[in-house]
């Protein structure tokens, strides 16, 4: 009886193994490091056809002033499974990004 119930536990515990890795998987995105040693993901994305900047008021998003087809959203200040901060980008250059994601990292977290 004593050997089932080993047995059992052991193949729970593999089971349970396979679960987790699946969580830690990276996250889409590029990583990147800002002048001062900061590292960030930026994930770019392409607007979809008619699809228009969210509300400048949300805490999160960050418009480009002089381009209002370049936005970016701030996912995660910390992402769980990488810790670094996590940012959207549609429609911007990854200088754009890099500069819209620290300002709302400054602005947020």
């Amino acid at each position: 009886m004593k050997k089932l119930l080993l047995g059992m536990f052991l193949a729970m515990l593999s089971l349970v193994g396979c679960g987790t890795e699946e969580a830690n998987l990276p996250e889409a995105g590029q990583v990147m490091t800002t002048e001062d040693g900061r590292e960030l993901v930026i994930e770019q994305r392409s607007a979809e056809p008619g699809e228009e900047a969210p509300d400048v008021a949300a805490a999160n998003v960050s418009v480009d002033e002089g381009n209002l087809a370049c936005w970016v959203v701030l996912n995660y200040c910390r992402h769980p499974n990488t810790g670094r901060p996590h940012c959207t980008a549609t429609g911007c250059t990854i200088a754009d990004a890099i500069r819209h994601c620290q300002a709302l990292i400054k602005k947020t977290c």
